[in-house]
């Protein structure tokens, strides 16, 4: 299993289509696939147990946290709302695309937003591992660099980069996925990844700031 899921996933980064077609064939997708979800939800644990170390603080949380803690909530937080923003956004997707009576099901779908949200997860996250470690070891100041990243300065502009690459990775794999699953025409598919990628990442900012 461990060879055929690093297949697969490097198979979605390199030809995502035929990738997710074969996925949704395999009786061990759903296995796979949170397995792959799993890959960033510990590194994202990590990440905000680097933030608490590093004294890290968000900028205006939507929960009625205080700053100076928050981190040491939103570390459980992380990936429980994670594993639920995965599963809303194919549910919700999965009834739009079937709404034309197409063919697909909702556990390939699942399958192929799991590894897309994995691999699209990658253009932000080896930034944010690498700066909060770096911010636990006390190498760099991790709230001069936080404030760094809203001020008008060159990591701002990096990070922005970052987030472009991470919406465009989203969209595209979702997309991909939508059409592979459904059949669905690239209009249909471009417009439901982009309410899948839309699902996921609110669901997820309201319990990670």
């Amino acid at each position: 299993m461990e060879k055929s899921f690093r297949s697969y996933y490097r198979g979605c980064f390199s030809t995502p289509r035929s990738t997710f077609k074969k996925l949704a064939e395999d009786p061990a997708k759903l296995r796979m696939s949170f397995m792959a979800v799993l890959i960033t939800a510990i590194l994202y644990t990590f990440v905000y147990i680097f933030l608490i170390f590093g004294g890290g603080q968000p900028f205006k949380p939507w929960l009625d946290i205080p700053l100076e803690s928050y981190y040491r909530y939103n570390v459980f937080f992380c990936a429980p709302s994670m594993f639920l923003g995965w599963v809303l956004s194919a549910a919700v997707v999965h009834l739009f695309a079937r709404t034309d009576n197409g063919t697909g099901n909702f556990e390939s779908l699942l399958a192929s937003f799991g590894f897309g949200l994995s691999l699209a997860s990658w253009t932000t996250g080896l930034h944010d591992f690498i700066t909060s470690f770096l911010g636990a070891l006390h190498v760099i100041s991790q709230r001069d660099y936080e404030l760094a990243l809203n001020a008008p300065t060159i990591w701002r502009t990096l990070l922005w980069i970052q987030m472009l690459a991470y919406l465009f990775a989203f969209v595209y794999l979702f997309s991909i996925g939508v059409k592979a699953v459904y059949g669905c025409g690239w209009e249909k598919s471009i417009l439901l990844g982009c309410l899948g990628f839309l699902l996921y990442q609110g669901f997820f900012l309201i319990f990670n700031r």
